[in-house]
């Protein structure tokens, strides 16, 4: 059994075995004196809970999975969506209390129900909770309907209420709206009344003993469009505490700090660096509705005293773009930790910049490198912004690259050197599932890596520099294996240039893949054409840091790039056409078969007979699948005018809410609601005393609007009734 020796909150030293249960890990790290017990814990939104109150709600979360029989002994897999919300944290430790392994499924995947019925059967999952915020009663009534099916036994509904400084009051009283609209039809699976009817009952305490796929988080989904699952077992979980507390670099990490809580919870870097190591720390964690997404998020900072702030490169750039007459105020922070994506030197001096313009000359901006697949940050950069590596490995980190070419195996003693990198963790994920290999390593002298695809540099100080994606790569029209992550990865380094990503697209003429390279520059930008072209010009001939092989054919200029909910570009949807934006041809200038320069051309689509934009429509006619609701040959129509699916973070509440919205005009519903006006003027209007007012002033039409959802929210689909028996 390992063990470590820790300094708890009250001062004195304890031995903690991390090979335990995860919520008996944190509850051994925090000492039973009273005054640790009366510690906040968490902040979520205008609710605060000290770690006495936090370890309670575990217990009244544990005694309804006991009663319901989500348990160990009954060798139950729970899967539950990983939104950011306090209801979900308790959940996932009441579950583990248990013994239940716990599925984390990104909260957005709910959006797409076909993603759910194949992780559930895919899993072989026993349970599972919805949660409110992308709940919808199609969701809902395809778990409930065929549920015997799936093979679930319970279907529950968990309710994340949004409040706060960062919250919008409207969005606040429709997500209230829509969970009363929920609870009338699915009042005997909402987890607030099994609370009310289970949460003092005896809990059935599962072993103390860490296990294998203790807790089951997912990655992204980025290229494939799907998350594969990354069991984790408790001790894995439990040893990220140990990398925290040998960091020299941060000394903010302590029962003192007031850190965030920022992405989905199905990731590590979000349940792992951000939930479970600040808490077995002692620390306290602010969370905000809609994470990273939050346009608002600031606003907590300054609030909670916040000295700790994970972060990820999308978030920061959204607030970038604000107004300068935004009120930020980042004076408590100490640091702050940028994760999801390679951070370029020239970003980390802008960030670092506007950190100081408001409010922290002191303050120190780090970038973490890590997967999933070993509990998250494993190389962690130094804090000069000027500095182009990834930093050195971390506590517990071993790492090996490999020259994939000629099999050859170095160590940071080979430096300096390049290779994929290969990384062993103390926090690697269990390999198998149910006897399925889902996570590959590689042996080497005797311990498994992982490949990370990605190509890195060693220098002979132990620094890591990233040099590009390793494994993105496919065949141009010429045979050439076109290295797209190693051309993403220079144009990034260059002026002007905010984020980029190489697709390959459909050439009908050619009947082949062609790399094009699309661009989003800063906005200070004035002239697009030129920055694009002096950057192309800087990498393919004045450094020559690429071959002339891997210049792209097309550059798109974009006005954004879509990113998953760790923030890193989704190269999957702009594959697929969703990204729009003008279109150049790149015209290289050779001399005896050497580029000297490099021009661009409007490129037109009719004349080249490319016809990129049918390619995208025909595409985007495949989306069809995805829409949710039932809707007449006309709606369907009107829907696909913009092939995006719902977005993902932050803007997909508020597209559940435009989703909710047009219920009220599909097919008349087969069952009515006639209390439903008198509950809303009864309850909302009680809950928020102003919004009468507010309705009558600012949206008169509200009041029969809420009339009319009631009349029409589930479009024909009956509520199949209490299934939880």
């Amino acid at each position: 059994m390992e063990t470590e020796i820790l300094s708890v909150p009250c001062g004195e030293k304890k031995e903690i075995s991390t090979s335990q249960k995860a919520w008996k890990y944190i509850r051994d790290c925090i000492s039973a004196h009273s005054a640790d017990l009366n510690r906040p814990a968490i902040a979520d939104g205008s609710r605060s809970f000290t770690y006495g109150l936090m370890f309670r709600e575990w217990e009244r979360y544990a005694a309804v999975f006991s009663a319901l029989g989500m348990t160990e002994e009954r060798h139950s897999r729970v899967g539950i969506m990983g939104s950011v919300s306090a209801e979900v944290i308790f959940s996932v430790y009441g579950l583990n209390m248990v013994g239940a392994e716990v599925s984390i499924v990104a909260g957005f995947r709910a959006l797409k129900p076909n993603v759910i019925l194949k992780t559930i059967r895919d899993e072989k999952l026993t349970d599972f909770i919805v949660t409110d915020d992308f709940a919808q009663p199609y969701l809902l009534n395809e778990l409930l309907g065929r549920k015997d099916e799936l093979g679930l036994r319970n279907v529950l509904l968990l309710h994340l209420p949004v409040s706060g400084s960062t919250a919008d009051p409207m969005m606040s009283a429709m997500q209230e709206a829509k969970y009363l609209y929920y609870k009338q039809w699915y009042a005997p699976i909402c987890m607030d009344i099994l609370l009310d009817i289970y949460g003092s009952r005896t809990v059935s305490y599962a072993s103390d003993e860490s296990t294998a796929n203790a807790i089951i988080l997912h990655s992204t989904g980025t290229t494939s469009g799907t998350g594969k699952p990354i069991p984790l077992s408790d001790e894995a979980f439990n040893s990220v505490n140990t990398t925290f507390r040998t960091l020299a670099e941060i000394d903010a990490m302590s029962h003192d700090s007031v850190s965030s809580v920022i992405v989905d919870l199905s990731n590590s870097y979000s349940i792992m660096d951000q939930v479970h190591g600040p808490l077995s720390l002692g620390g306290m964690i602010v969370i905000v509705s809609g994470g990273a997404m939050n346009p608002m998020y600031y606003n907590a900072i300054p609030e909670f005293g916040m000295t700790f702030l994970f972060a990820i490169s999308a978030m920061l750039d959204q607030w970038l773009k604000l107004p300068e007459t935004t009120k930020f105020d980042f004076s408590t922070l100490r640091y702050v930790v940028l994760g999801g994506s390679s951070v370029p030197a020239k970003a980390k001096k802008r960030y670092l910049d506007f950190f100081r313009r408001h409010g922290n000359e002191n303050i120190t901006l780090l970038v973490g490198y890590g997967i999933s697949e070993l509990g998250g940050a494993c190389i962690l950069s130094t804090p000069e912004p000027d500095d182009e590596s990834i930093g050195y490995p971390m506590q517990g980190v071993d790492i090996r690259l490999i020259d994939e070419e000629n099999d050859k195996v170095m160590t940071l003693q080979d430096a300096p050197c390049e290779g994929i990198l290969y990384m062993n963790s103390i926090c690697m994920a269990t390999p198998e599932l149910d006897g399925k290999t889902v996570i590959e390593s590689r042996e080497i002298d005797g311990r498994k890596y992982l490949c990370t695809n990605d190509l890195v540099r060693a220098e002979t100080d132990g620094r890591i520099t990233f040099l590009g994606r390793a494994n993105r790569y496919f065949i141009n029209d010429k045979g050439i294996k076109y290295d797209s992550g190693r051309v993403e990865t220079e144009m990034m380094r260059q002026t002007g240039i905010e984020s980029c990503a190489m697709v390959p697209v459909y050439h009908k003429v050619l009947h082949d893949n062609i790399p094009m390279l699309c661009v989003k520059l800063l906005e200070t930008d004035s002239d697009p054409q030129k920055t694009i072209l002096a950057a192309l010009r800087e990498v393919f001939i004045a450094n020559k840091t690429l071959s002339q092989e891997l210049l792209p054919y097309r550059v798109m200029i974009v006005d954004d790039l879509p990113r998953n909910v760790n923030g890193k570009v989704d190269t999957f949807k702009i594959s697929r056409g969703e990204v729009e934006g003008d279109v150049f041809e790149l015209k290289p200038v050779r001399i005896m078969g050497q580029l000297t320069d490099i021009k661009l051309a409007v490129f037109d689509a009719e004349a080249s007979g490319d016809m990129l934009k049918e390619v995208f429509s025909e595409i985007a006619g495949g989306l069809k699948d995805d829409i949710l609701m039932n809707k007449s040959s006309a709606d369907k129509k009107d829907s696909m005018k913009d092939p995006n699916p719902a977005a993902t973070g932050f803007r997909a509440m508020n597209e559940v809410g435009r989703l909710f919205m047009n219920l009220v005009y599909t097919e008349p519903s087969c069952m009515s609601m006639p209390c439903m006006q008198q509950m809303m003027q009864n309850t909302i209007m009680n809950m928020m005393p102003d919004m009468r007012q507010m309705m009558n002033n600012v949206m008169p039409n509200m009041q029969q609007m809420l009339w009319n959802m009631g009349q029409h929210f589930f479009g024909g689909k009956q509520y199949p009734g209490n299934t939880n028996g």
